[in-house]
């Protein structure tokens, strides 16, 4: 196996260090997306590390011109997969964990929200992820928690809105904006 990695790098270079940017970029974010999913954080990365190994056999990676939604969705896939073949208690039909752009909000369900929620905080710089889950998940106002953080309230609100913009360009990209609402 060694051999084979090592001719893979004399031979392409190139194309290895752009697949391997690709994994580095997006490998923390889908394996909190698929821990959401599975609730096993090593069966996860597992999950995540042999998405990148498929996609790189099959040279599948180079090709794919919208690389985030496309891995988010494959990883929710393999994920899924993962609990079937595992006899998971809980069944889950595919029809119930995809959620469709004209589907209504009140048709949302909270395990449909909390991944995506995950995947998106991952994302998020660290002093605006604290900010965003102090403000969201605590019920803190933007005065207690500059209190707290010993910043202005005007930098609290700016990373809120730092923090709601890329939450709704996300969104907007995977064509989920009426989740916005909830938040």
């Amino acid at each position: 196996m060694i051999f084979y990695i090592t001719l893979l790098i004399i031979l392409c270079p190139k194309s290895i260090a752009r697949a391997e940017k690709k994994f580095y970029t997006h490998y923390s974010s889908l394996c909190n997306y698929s821990t959401a999913i599975v609730k096993d954080p090593m069966v996860a990365e597992d999950i995540v590390q042999n998405l990148f190994i498929q996609l790189w056999h099959t040279q599948k990676l180079e090709e794919i011109s919208y690389i985030e939604p496309y891995l988010l969705r494959a990883t929710k896939f393999k994920s899924i997969d993962y609990l079937r073949t595992k006899n998971y208690q809980k069944t889950i039909p595919l029809e119930e964990c995809a959620i469709e752009s004209d589907q209504k909000i009140s048709e949302l369900k909270e395990e449909d929200i909390e991944p995506l929620f995950l995947f998106f905080t991952s994302k998020l710089p660290p002093k605006t992820r604290t900010i965003f889950l102090k403000s969201r998940e605590e019920d803190m106002t933007y005065k207690e928690i500059a209190n707290e953080l010993d910043l202005s309230i005007k930098t609290i609100e700016a990373h809120m809105a730092k923090a709601l913009r890329q939450m709704r360009v996300m969104l907007k990209k995977h064509n989920l904006l009426s989740v916005l609402l909830l938040f």
